[in-house]
């Protein structure tokens, strides 16, 4: 039996001082291990046009300046290396892309070249130097431009910028029409954004020639992938390539992929046989590390005049970029597998276009696609109530799955595993206080305030702690738990820890398993050299997944560790009570053997236990009083939530402030409230801050706007809300843990919460529709159109190119690997 009360120490997280402190060392801290040289600084020289061919790339200049070591244009660095890698869909069309780019660069930032000297700043002088001739070309930068006849093409081969169709069909779509009282529809827009970790991308890498290793410190959510990159665009041995985590100052999923540049370091310091470092600037980071959301959707809605929701037909324009990062494509076709949300529904037909553009890749970023489904129908639900007159509270109640339909089927072909959406609804309208947040406002409309109140709800419904194995007979997750001579124990993951409290909560798990203080256990992670094994740390599937390997181990090490001290002490093994790191008989307190002794005992005599199978992930055999264990989910989870704002809106001046919010999330069986609190605080943060403050700008000729953080605005401290949080535990089924993840449900439900409390606030106005992000110039031009009678706040049809082709068959969107 564990223990699942927090034990001692546990309230706080271990980390956090040398995460603030940077003790450890980020990627910039690091040097490369005693007797090896000095680490050289790469650069890399990119390109000022959308839409160019690169006639010469001159390197001279820079190769001659002192301190400089190599330069190398993209050709001829990384051009017999293969292509970047997509999750690819039916018919997709796949340009060829290289680590660098080769020929034509198609977005401002584009790498061309890199250069590689002794120290930063003669790195910064070379980089200057190099002479790059372009001929530049039309550049499109619009998706519904894109489409449009005549448009300049971002691959002429392929003849069109349409990319891919993919359709879905659940249901029977017309006839849930023909039963619908009415159809709502609407336009929403879901911005362009950037995830603006604390952190930019950052490399080390160290190629040894005389022994053929090569050592790589990377800021990244998923180690193991990167060595396999490593291993494979070099063509090196998978067993010669160490990839470790420094700490990470953020990831958000953007750290999840390997990009171009941490190839070209590892190309270098193999070329070079040298530790070669790079660190991205603020300013690459928001002109080339890839982007997320991008999408215009066109919404219809068939309902009841009771409020109840019998189909949905959603068209939506995606932009993907001007080349497929690993999840540019994945992103959006998995939001369709959300499309269901925590509403029943009759029929859902779907159909997304991705298009090319000439702008940086969109990909994954907390949340990933899941907070472009939320919104899709959040803001949906909230304009069924409007339109019928009716509480927006009781209209998500009408069409919530109930509670004893789990698990429940859903009609994108996914199997949630738990939930009570009503309950939490409930929960969030009693900690509001929502009959008096809508007396206030009444009184604040009534009193001819020019600052108005609005109250926002958004529920919602995502997918976490799912994954896939990367290669047959390797495992999702595994870990390696161990009892040392000294009576600590050892934890060993497989995680990327990029500072969401990982050491604190596999503490805790082993600290519970054993009895043990937190003081007595060790975390090791961040290492490809450990006994353990993870594909990344993403979708919220820590606690569910990793967690859970932690747990399992653990098990199977304390109990190998209570066989051994049954033959010691002469006692059943159900006799047995384990604390304050020894063993003693129940009913004997005086007959008792420490930890460290047993674990002394077993080194000794292999033969007191059996033999743990050894890594199948690279066949190190498992010795000592310790366990591996692995574990591949049942299914994935699903988290859910409801938040409500309640925002002011000054009309003289557009501002909006969120006054109070309150978030109330289901995450299974919570295994740290402390953890957990954090998540969700963050998640609010980047939620709200989407809503109301960030939004990467590309003007009509492809050159990027919001370049620096002065154009791009991210919310500081007092812009952010004291928040009330609760939760709802409905455990799920599929994980040891009886955990889902949480730390995206903040970027799910605050979006649509926000966005909908504005709304809310100048509906009397006649404002129905307004598109994130809510800068106060979009909000005083509504309010001044309102009030002058020019508002125009009628929804355009779905347009022609959306509808008119659906190339390839129709697909159920649970086709495709999603996490």
């Amino acid at each position: 039996m564990v223990n699942t009360q927090l034990p001692p120490g546990f309230e706080r997280r271990r980390e956090d001082f040398d995460l603030i402190t940077g003790v450890p060392g980020y990627v910039d801290d690091l040097r490369v291990p005693e007797g090896r040289p000095a680490p050289l600084v790469m650069m890399v020289v990119r390109s000022p046009y959308p839409n160019a061919r690169i006639k010469s790339i001159n390197l001279e200049a820079a190769r001659q300046l002192p301190g400089v070591v190599a330069a190398f244009s993209g050709e001829e660095l990384v051009g017999g290396m293969k292509n970047m890698e997509t999750m690819p869909v039916p018919d997709l069309k796949k340009p060829d892309r290289k680590p660098l780019a080769i020929g034509q660069v198609r977005y401002v930032g584009d790498p061309v070249a890199v250069v590689v000297a002794e120290d930063r700043y003669i790195a910064l002088d070379a980089r200057d130097l190099v002479e790059v001739e372009y001929e530049p070309l039309e550049a499109v930068t619009g998706p519904e431009a894109a489409l449009q006849k005549g448009s300049p093409l971002v691959y002429p081969e392929f003849g069109t910028n349409r990319a891919f169709d993919y359709p879905s069909n659940s249901g029977d779509i017309a006839a849930a029409f023909r039963e619908a009282d009415r159809v709502v529809r609407l336009r929403i827009v879901n911005q362009r954004i950037a995830a603006s970790s604390m952190e930019p991308r950052a490399c080390m890498f160290d190629y040894n020639p005389a022994t053929g290793e090569m050592n790589g410190w990377v800021s990244s959510q998923a180690v193991y992938r990167a060595r396999e990159v490593v291993a494979s665009y070099l063509g090196l041995d998978r067993a010669k390539v160490r990839c470790r985590n420094a700490f990470v100052g953020g990831g958000f999923g953007t750290k999840t992929a390997f990009v171009g540049e941490e190839i070209a370091a590892a190309a270098l310091a193999y070329r070079l046989g040298r530790a070669v470092k790079w660190l991205e600037s603020r300013s690459e980071n928001l002109q080339s590390q890839t982007h997320a959301r991008g999408q215009v959707n066109y919404i219809e809605a068939a309902v009841k005049n009771d409020g109840t929701l019998l189909g949905l037909r959603v068209n939506s324009l995606v932009d993907l970029g001007s080349w497929l990062a690993s999840s540019t494509v994945l992103v959006p076709t998995g939001s369709l597998r959300m499309l269901n949300g925590p509403y029943k529904i009759k029929a859902i037909e779907s159909h997304i276009v991705g298009v090319f553009t000439n702008k940086v890749p969109t990909a994954a970023y907390r949340g990933a696609g899941r907070p472009e489904a939320a919104y899709i129908l959040e803001r949906t639900i909230e304009r069924i109530g409007v339109e019928l007159g009716l509480d927006p509270a009781d209209v998500r109640k009408r069409n919530f799955i109930p509670p004893e339909a789990f698990p429940y089927k859903a009609l994108t072909g996914i199997q949630y595993d738990s939930g009570n959406y009503a309950l939490a609804l409930d929960k969030a309208l009693e900690l509001a206080h929502y009959d008096e947040w809508q007396e206030r406002q009444k009184a604040r409309r009534e009193s001819g305030s020019s600052k108005l109140l609005g109250i926002g709800i958004g529920t919602y419904l995502e997918i976490s702690g799912g994954g896939g194995a990367p290669q047959p007979g390797v495992p999702i997750e595994a870990a390696t738990v161990r009892v040392r001579r000294d009576g600590s124990v050892l934890v060993q993951s497989g995680v990327a820890h990029n500072g969401q409290g990982h050491y604190t909560a596999f503490a805790q798990v082993a600290a519970q398993t054993f009895n043990l203080p937190g003081d007595k256990i060790e975390v090791q992670m961040n290492d490809t050299a450990l006994p353990a094994y993870g594909i990344g740390t993403f979708g919220s599937r820590t606690t569910p997944v990793a967690a859970s390997t932690v747990r399992l181990a653990a098990e199977a090490a304390r109990d190998k560790t209570l066989q051994v001290a049954a033959r010691q002490l002469e006692a059943s093994f159900d006799d047995l009570l384990l604390e304050d790191g020894r063993v003693t008989v129940r009913g004997v307190p005086s007959a008792g053997i420490g930890l460290g002794e047993l674990a002394r005992l077993v080194e000794e005599n292999p033969a007191l236990i059996e033999h743990e199978r050894p890594n199948p992930v690279n066949g190190a055999p498992i010795e000592g009083l310790a366990a591996w264990r692995d574990f591949s989910p049942l299914g994935a989870t699903f988290p859910s939530g409801a938040h409500l704002a309640l925002v002011e809106v000054d009309t003289d001046t557009g501002n909006v402030d969120v006054l109070e919010y309150v978030a109330v999330d289901d995450a299974g069986k919570i295994l740290n409230h402390y953890l957990a609190d954090a998540q969700v605080h963050g998640g609010l943060a980047q939620g709200i801050s989407q809503a109301l403050y960030e939004e990467i700008v590309y003007d009509e000729n492809g050159q990027l706007v919001s370049g620096t953080l002065m154009d791009y605005a991210i919310p500081t401290a007092e812009r952010v809300p004291a928040f009330v949080t609760g939760l709802v535990e409905t455990p799920s089924p599929v994980n040891p843990m009886g955990a889902k993840g949480i730390a995206e449900g903040g970027c799910t439900g605050g979006p649509p919460a926000v966005v909908n409390g504005v709304i809310n606030a100048l509906a009397h106005l006649g404002v129905k529709a307004l598109d994130m992000p809510l800068v106060p110039e979009k909000i005083w031009q509504t309010v001044q159109a309102a009030r002058n009678g020019t508002l125009d706040q009628s929804d355009p049809p779905t347009p022609a190119f959306l509808t008119e082709s659906k190339d390839g068959p129709d697909k159920e969107a649970g086709e495709y690997v999603f996490e």
